[in-house]
């Protein structure tokens, strides 16, 4: 018998997220690290996400899943979708690293989060975002062998200059928009079985910490540079911001940058930044919905080739 997975769940988002081919469509993802202490941060976003009427693809740490299995019920009775999110990423003095990984360690990291959150939820999760967006072509194999069928970790149009954890360019060309990867390559279209949705980035991602830095106006000139070339649009935060960092546990390792400006008040950002979205046409998407455009031609294929 087939483990029960995510596509037995409702499709139905909202009255106001029926999308079309040309719609523009916001993915709102929630990253669960494993942070004891930010449970309360997940509770404040949900509520947000009710009152906006918004389904989130909730990616989980296994050990946050481990700790607060109620917490993933209820994302899960909400009617949000689950992914994973590593083992225990956020709570590590060396976090996983799946750039570098073998892919039996890798493995056992995917395994053990995905067993935590089908435990809590009795679903078994078929969507990934590899912590720190550190991720490898070994990372797709193993998905692709475990089962997996969406992730959302390729750093497409991304490069942090330091201040973040993206400091390389060997995906900065990938695709910005859904897009199946090649096996060999993950920045170039392929026949992977995994259908890739890129976190959305202008140099820096959109996501709270940049919203939080940068402000409304600046983010919203992002956005509108990326929907020049994307209609998708995914947008990330994670429930550690919106607690303050004295009442979490982080890693010793973790610089006081990292732990700047947490506070509940960043909810109020979120909420601006949704109406800015909503007023111009977004509308919100569940990542298992995302479509692959037609093959675009110019980019590098590499297509299986079995049996050499």
């Amino acid at each position: 018998m087939m483990p029960q997975n995510q596509w037995a769940g409702g499709d139905a988002l909202d009255g106001r997220s029926h999308t079309s081919s040309s719609a523009k469509q916001l993915y709102f993802t929630i990253d669960c690290d494993w942070v004891p202490g930010s449970q309360s941060g997940l509770e404040a976003l949900l509520a947000c996400c009710d009152r906006y009427h918004l389904k989130a693809t909730v990616f989980f740490a296994g050990r946050f899943a481990e700790a607060y299995p109620d917490l993933v019920r209820e994302c899960h009775r909400r009617g949000h979708q689950l992914g994973t999110h590593g083992w225990a990423h956020g709570a590590l003095e060396q976090d996983e690293d799946f750039r570098t990984a073998g892919p039996e360690q890798q493995r056992q990291w995917i395994r053990r989060a995905t067993e935590a959150v089908q435990q809590a939820a009795g679903i078994r999760p078929v969507i990934f975002r590899a912590p720190n967006l550190w991720i490898s072509e070994t990372t797709l194999r193993v998905l692709e062998e475990e089962g997996y069928l969406y992730d959302s970790s390729v750093p497409a149009r991304r490069f942090d200059f330091g201040f973040g954890r993206v400091h390389y360019l060997k995906y900065f060309w990938a695709p910005s928009q859904p897009y199946r990867p090649s096996e060999l390559d993950l920045s170039a279209s392929g026949a992977s079985t995994i259908t890739e949705v890129p976190p959305s980035a202008c140099l820096f991602p959109i996501n709270l910490a940049t919203l939080r830095v940068l402000g409304l106006s600046v983010l919203g000139r992002m956005i509108h540079w990326i929907v020049r070339d994307s209609r998708h649009l995914v947008f990330y935060c994670h429930p550690s911001e919106f607690v303050h960092a004295k009442e979490q546990e982080f890693p010793r390792a973790m610089s006081r940058w990292n732990q700047w400006g947490m506070r509940p008040e960043n909810l109020s950002l979120v909420e601006a930044l949704l109406d800015y979205l909503f007023s111009r046409d977004f509308v919100p998407a569940h990542i298992m919905h995302a479509t692959v455009p037609q093959l675009d031609l110019r980019q590098p294929v590499v297509l299986r080739a079995g049996g050499f």
